[in-house]
């Protein structure tokens, strides 16, 4: 089994909508109306840290197509457990890449891409450590990066290819840290239910 740290980049197609999000305000994401500019990934080793270079496919450099047929070749149904992905509500990178993948003849499953890939996403995680709370749970509330990834569109519409790919590398090593922590943090905790007293657990969580 191979654990592969798994991004995307979006751009969007709406010039208003880009409009929008430089004013900084919020927009509700369509799919029809954004492209994927790149795919990033980067394996992981035992410990949850990074093994060799951080590949970024740029849509910029060839073309949307190029850059999901080459890693359709990777996310392959026949080699699932070869390529896990790891990420930060990860469903949304796999959504987009299917959606956008059946554009150029590329056709997922919904089984597969759902229910038989196996997946490793920290973002239900988040969620419980913010006391499961939808609000504040993203991923720039636990760790170092600075912000969304919601100005992205902007600086693509823009050509500042630079920013996007600093981002980036800032992005994957911020989750990369905050998944070894993750990782180490919690692999006793099995162990600590499951030899916690039913009643201490039942008085705490009345009080």
């Amino acid at each position: 089994m191979s654990e592969y740290y798994l991004d995307t980049e979006v751009g969007c197609t709406d010039p208003e909508i880009v409009e929008k999000l430089r004013k900084g305000e919020n927009v509700s994401f369509n799919p029809e109306k954004y492209k994927i500019i790149t795919i990033q990934y980067q394996r992981i080793g035992k410990y949850g840290g990074p093994v060799g270079d951080l590949i970024i496919l740029k849509e910029w450099e060839s073309s949307e197509e190029n850059i999901i047929k080459k890693f359709s070749k990777i996310l392959c149904p026949e080699n699932k457990w070869k390529f896990i992905p790891v990420g930060f509500n990860i469903y949304f990178d796999l959504g987009i890449f299917k959606h956008r993948a059946r554009i150029y003849g590329i056709h997922y499953d919904n089984w597969f891409i759902y229910h038989n890939l196996p997946v490793i996403d920290i973002k239900p995680i988040c969620l419980a450590m913010n006391g499961f709370n939808f609000k504040g749970c993203g991923l720039d509330k636990f760790t170092g990066k600075e912000h969304s990834g919601a100005i992205v569109p902007v600086w693509y519409n823009d050509g500042e290819y630079n920013k996007i790919l600093d981002y980036i590398q800032k992005e994957t090593q911020e989750f990369l840290f905050f998944y070894r922590k993750l990782r180490y943090h919690l692999s006793g905790l099995k162990d600590k239910f499951l030899k916690q007293d039913v009643n201490e657990t039942t008085n705490n969580l009345a009080n």
